[in-house]
Order: structure tokens, then C-alpha cells, then sequence
């Protein structure tokens, strides 16, 4: 038996691609929550150690430069969207923190600075390469969205 192609399903994948790609509007309040939830995870993750939590290891040192200047490039781009937002912007910036998201994640894979249960380990490492794929995807989506704001722009 033949399946015909069904006119509704093309257009539903094509909505589907189209907001994809579609420009939100932001709210300058998303920016502010965002620098100030960065602030505060910066200010846990540079007090962890002190904290003297059975699951953290001390090769946590090691992989806290890295948190740092993602964090802080996550509150510099943010503080930048404040000013200025158009989309292909935005997708400059949120390219050059899902860069830095993903080197956070390998890092935190090949340091892995957690005391935990063999089991629980393996889960861990399976999240952190679920999230590394994950953020290699959505750059590739946010390089889309860059090329396309870039031509609409001439």
C-alpha cells in the first residue's frame, strides 16, 4: 500500500523550522535575572571547596578556571544584551558561551572532581556527554540563525 504525503505534514515541519529560527523578542528583565543568577553561581562554585562537601574532590581547583570564564563571559554577554540585542548578535554571543559551556562540560568529564558511587559515576559521565552533544547542536543551530540574521541585515 502506497502512503500519500499529507500537504498539512509539509507545513507543519516547515512551521516547525521556521520558529525554530524565529526571532524572540527579549525582555531586558531576562538579562538582568540572568546576571544575577551567574553572580550567584559564581559565588557557589568559588566557594565549594570551603564548603568541605564529602562529593567534591579536590581536583575541583582544576577545573574552576574554566567555570570562572564561562561564567563571566555569561554575565559580560548579558550586561552587552542590556544595551544591544538583535538576533544575529545574540547568536554571536550565544555561540561563544555554548563554546565555553562545552569546554566546562569536557573538563568536568576528564577531571571529574566528584567522589561518587561507581554507578552514580557512570551516569554523571553519560550526562556530561548527553550535555556536550546537546551544546554542539545548539551551536550549529545558533550559527544558522547567525548566517540567516546576517543576510537579512544587506
Amino acid at each position: 500500500m502506497k502512503e500519500t504525503s499529507n500537504p498539512e505534514d509539509k507545513g507543519n515541519k516547515k512551521d516547525f523550522f521556521k520558529n525554530l529560527l524565529k526571532e524572540k523578542k527579549p525582555h531586558k528583565s531576562e538579562f538582568i535575572v540572568a546576571i544575577i543568577a551567574n553572580l550567584i553561581f559564581l559565588y557557589i562554585v568559588n566557594n565549594l571547596l570551603s564548603w568541605n562537601l564529602s562529593f567534591i574532590a579536590p581536583s575541583f581547583q582544576e577545573v574552576l578556571w574554566i567555570f570562572n570564564l564561562s561564567i563571566g563571559a555569561s554575565i559580560v554577554g548579558n550586561i552587552l544584551f542590556l544595551i544591544y540585542h538583535p538576533g544575529w548578535f545574540r547568536s554571536l554571543i550565544k555561540i561563544i558561551l555554548n563554546i565555553l559551556s562545552f569546554m566546562v562540560a569536557y573538563y568536568l568529564y576528564v577531571v571529574f572532581p566528584f567522589i561518587l558511587s561507581s554507578g552514580i559515576t557512570v551516569l554523571v559521565k553519560i550526562v556530561l556527554i548527553l550535555v556536550m552533544v546537546v551544546l554542539v547542536i545548539a551551536n550549529l543551530v545558533e550559527v544558522v540563525k547567525l548566517i540567516l540574521g546576517l543576510l537579512k541585515r544587506e
